[in-house]
Parts: C-alpha cells; sequence; structure tokens
C-alpha cells in the first residue's frame, strides 16, 4: 500500500485528496481538503492572478503541502488547470511553489483534464467495461468533456466556459438578454465540438448516459432535486437528474441575487455568485450533446490524477511525482 497525495490547483479552489492505493488499481480516500481562492476572476479580466490572488494561492498551496505531509503522503504530485494554464505570472507562482516546497506543478491540458476527470468519475460509479459514457466536468475556468469509459477517453473536447471565467459577463442577478447572449456563445462554442465528439461513439444506437461532476453542476443539481422532492440530498453519488429539473433549478438561481441564493436548498454560499454563468455552461452542453439527464458523482480530476498515477498511466508525468524522502532532503 501507498498513500498519494494529489494537489488539484483549480480557477476556484484548491483541492487535496490523500488516499491509499488498493488492489486492482484502486484507490480509497483518507483525507480531502478545499481552498476557495478565486483565481479565475482576476485571470479572466486582466490576464493576471495578481497580488491579492496570488498570494491567496501562495497560502493555500502551502497549507495543503502541509496538510498532506501530517497524513503521511509517500508521494505528491499537483497538477494545474485554466487559470494557471493562461495567467501571466502564474509560471512565477509555479516557480515559487518548487522553491519553497520541493513539488513542482504539472499543467494539464484541457484534454488531459477531460480524460482524467472521466477516469475519477468511471471508477467511482463502477462502469463495467464496455459501458460508453459522456463525463462532464465544470470548473471555475473551464469545461471539460469526454466520451470514452473504463478504458479511456475515445474523444473529448476543452471549453473556456467556467463559471469564474463568465461571472463577469452578467448582472447579479442575470436579465434576460445577458443569459441568452451568453448562451448563443456557448452553443457557438459547443455545439461544432458536441458533433464531432459524439460521431466517434461506439454504441451510437444506444442512449447516452452522461456523468457529471463539480460543486457548481452539482448544486445546482441539489437544488432542482429539492424543488421537485422537497429536500436537497446531501450525498449525490450515482443520482440522476433530468433537464427540466436543472432547467428548473436555474431558472429559480437566476430570479434571486448571490446574497438570497445562499439560502436556498442544496447552494454553497461560497460559489452561489457563480452558479448564474456556470448553469448556461451545463445547461449549453445538455442541449449540444442531446442530453435528457445527468447522472451525478463527486469524483473527477484528483481522483482520477491518483488512479492514473497508481496504475501507471499515460497522463501523469512522472517527473512530477515528488517522493516525501526527497522533499525532506
Amino acid at each position: 500500500m501507498t498513500r498519494l497525495a494529489a494537489l488539484d490547483l483549480g480557477s476556484n479552489s484548491f483541492h487535496l485528496l490523500v488516499a491509499d492505493t488498493r488492489p486492482r488499481g484502486r484507490i480509497k480516500r483518507v483525507t480531502t481538503r478545499k481552498k476557495t481562492i478565486r483565481l479565475g476572476e482576476p485571470v479572466s479580466r486582466t490576464g493576471r492572478l495578481g497580488s491579492e490572488a496570488f498570494g491567496r494561492a501562495v497560502e493555500a498551496f502551502t497549507t495543503l503541502v502541509e496538510l498532506a505531509d501530517d497524513e503521511g503522503a509517500d508521494k505528491v504530485i499537483a497538477v494545474g488547470t485554466e487559470a494557471l494554464r493562461v495567467a501571466e505570472d502564474g509560471p512565477e507562482f509555479l516557480q515559487q511553489m518548487k522553491d519553497r516546497h520541493g513539488v513542482p506543478v504539472q499543467l494539464l491540458d484541457g484534454l488531459d483534464e477531460a480524460a482524467l476527470s472521466l477516469k475519477g468519475m468511471a471508477c467511482a460509479l463502477n462502469l463495467p467495461p464496455e459501458q460508453e459514457v459522456l463525463g462532464l466536468d465544470l470548473g471555475g475556468g473551464s469545461l471539460e468533456v469526454a466520451l470514452g469509459g473504463t478504458n479511456g477517453m475515445v474523444s473529448g473536447a476543452t471549453f473556456p466556459l467556467g463559471g469564474a471565467k463568465l461571472v463577469d459577463r452578467i448582472s447579479d442577478p442575470p436579465r434576460l438578454h445577458e443569459r441568452a447572449a451568453l448562451h448563443a456563445m456557448a452553443m457557438e462554442l459547443i455545439q461544432p465540438a458536441a458533433d464531432k465528439v459524439l460521431a466517434a461513439r461506439t454504441t451510437p444506437d444506444e442512449p447516452l448516459v452522461a456523468l457529471a461532476t463539480a460543486g457548481s453542476i452539482r448544486d445546482i443539481a441539489r437544488f432542482g432535486l429539492a424543488l421537485t422532492s422537497g429536500s436537497a440530498p446531501a450525498k449525490v453519488r450515482g443520482m440522476m437528474v433530468s433537464r427540466e429539473q436543472m432547467e428548473l433549478a436555474y431558472s429559480r438561481l437566476c430570479s434571486v441575487d448571490a446574497h438570497d441564493r445562499m439560502d436556498l436548498p442544496g447552494i454553497s454560499s461560497k460559489r452561489a455568485d457563480l452558479l448564474p454563468a456556470a448553469g448556461i455552461s451545463v445547461l449549453a452542453a445538455m442541449e449540444a450533446f442531446g442530453l435528457q439527464s445527468i447522472t451525478l458523482c463527486d469524483w473527477g480530476l484528483r481522483e482520477g490524477v491518483l488512479l492514473d498515477l497508481g496504475a501507471d498511466g499515460h497522463i501523469v508525468d512522472h517527473d512530477f511525482v515528488v517522493d516525501r524522502e526527497d522533499r525532506r532532503g
């Protein structure tokens, strides 16, 4: 058994997952931690993290690395996503973290991010080997889609449609014409790619099962379930939510401002302001891919990173994996 730690440096939050390896390439969670630092908005506005977000990122990274050490992680891998991919001062941040903590950061491209998220979801939901699914992962900076299953991604796409990237384009609450314009823009980006991804299906005559991960999607889905069933579920893994429920939730979310949104069932106060923008992205994706429902999952990118690492996969670059003793030395 080896104890692994993954740092997922997202556009909205930095996440830590510590997990133990298990037989047949599986993992068992030991602990998780999240630090919400909101890198996506300054990067979207200025192209840079800027001093305030840079400082928040340093503090969060330090806290999570120290927690990984406290939990006895034998190996640490850190991966960066959209905000760190595009920020002009992103390389400076990455170099500082390597110098201070001995942890280099592998910047994932969007397709690798999509493939790893699919790997995490497929494992969590115990998909049979022959099952073909579409995975959706909506972060603060980007939306990833991946077609495939337990054997990996067959086709995928990535879009700059994260909630934090889009939030400045609409009012709070958003006006109808703003929502319509943003939806049209999202469809213009997604539809051509969706057609190409769907053309790669191996079972085109079968209904397409869609899996979805990420906090924004789960919040909207929980609220939709609360509106139709009377309560928001605490655990959502494997729960199916219809497009109608998602649309109903989105309409209600857009009828109030962020402050009032925080009081709605199933909504996290830390992302309440992002949900109208995030909702446009997920609903546009459902429309473009012809999805009538999604199945929710609480595993995604960071679980996929550790699964890929534990199974000696081809996405995680082992040059970025740091042994505990090497860091201490």
